[in-house]
Parts: C-alpha cells; structure tokens; sequence
C-alpha cells in the first residue's frame, strides 16, 4: 500500500517492514521442505523511456528477497527459481498502482 511500501520507490533497498516480513516468511516455511519460487514486480512508470528500468528493478527485488530468505535461515538449495517480471503481470487494473510493486513467494509442490 502507499503507506506500507516493500521497498524504497523505485529502488530495490527493502523498506525495514519487507526485511521483517521475509524473517518471518523463513521462519514459518522452515516447517515444511518445499522448495521456493520468488517473483518480482513492479508497477508501470508514466513515461515511455528508452531503457526502461522496470526490468533490472523487478529482477533486482527478487533477488533482494532471496538474498533476505537467505540471511534468515533459509537453506539456499530450497530457492529454485528468482524471477522479473517487471510490468507485465499486473494485480491492479490500474498499471501505475502500488499494489503492483510486490514480490510472490511460492512454495512448490514435490
């Protein structure tokens, strides 16, 4: 939401709420073994420009994620997949939305 940002705009720095969430995203997965499949994404930018930065940014938040997974004690074998999606799989209509910005964290079946 715009008042509970995941990570600074338009940068892949996690905000300290997402940094709190993917401790506790690691601490309540470590009950089962399913390996884990991160997404990122972000919301369209108002401007066509050249070398559009939505990309590097989505793929840059899924790492990110991982990276805090990580840290957190999840063993790094279980990450199978780190993925950008920037813009193209929308959860809002509106495509400069927020709740666009997000990273999907899937657990995978055996």
């Amino acid at each position: 939401t715009p008042q509970a940002p995941l990570f600074d705009e338009g940068r892949d720095t996690p905000t300290q709420l997402f940094r709190d969430l993917m401790r506790m995203v690691a601490r309540v997965t470590s009950v089962v073994s399913n390996d884990v499949a991160l997404a990122g994404h972000t919301r369209a930018r108002p401007l066509v420009v050249a070398n559009n930065p939505v990309w590097a940014l989505s793929s840059a938040r899924a790492d990110t994620a991982r990276q805090l997974l990580e840290s957190a004690g999840m063993k790094a074998p279980r990450i199978q997949r780190v993925t950008g999606h920037a813009d193209r799989e929308l959860s809002d209509t509106n495509p400069m939305s927020v709740r666009n910005n997000r990273v999907e964290i899937v657990l995978l079946r055996k």
